[in-house]
């Protein structure tokens, strides 16, 4: 029987037990990422875009998004984002990590999914 973990954007990415490495894009986290942060308080996502793209053409295989700020609607801003890179041919190739510890959240921003993304963080609260 062959393992694999299949994920997608608009393209397809298979994870298998021989794969070395999977890059994961991690910049498009508020709670990781003061600038980002700055960028989606003050609701600059079209900058906030350019950090996703930025990862994407570094290398990342997957984009780690995450909005859970107490001072953010983080669903609001997760669904705005998640549109917009799907708006953005080289971003919404990859597959996505939606990654909150609100299931509102997560239920919000897997609707907005082109493909089989990852669910990360989720709380079983």
């Amino acid at each position: 029987m062959k393992h694999t973990l299949k994920l997608s954007g608009l393209e397809a990415v298979e994870v298998t037990p021989n794969s070395n490495f999977v890059n994961i894009g991690e910049r498009t986290n508020v709670t990781g990422s003061a600038k980002f942060l700055k960028l989606i308080k003050e609701d600059k996502f079209d900058e906030a875009l350019e950090v996703a793209l930025d990862q994407v053409r570094g290398g990342a295989q997957v984009i780690d998004v995450n909005m859970d700020e107490g001072m953010l609607d983080s669903q609001t801003a997760m669904v705005k984002y998640l549109n917009l890179m799907a708006s953005e041919p080289e971003i919404a190739a990859i597959p996505v990590m939606v990654d909150s510890s609100k299931w509102e959240v997560i239920e919000a921003g897997l609707k907005c999914l082109q493909g089989k993304g990852i669910v990360n963080s989720i709380s079983m609260k």
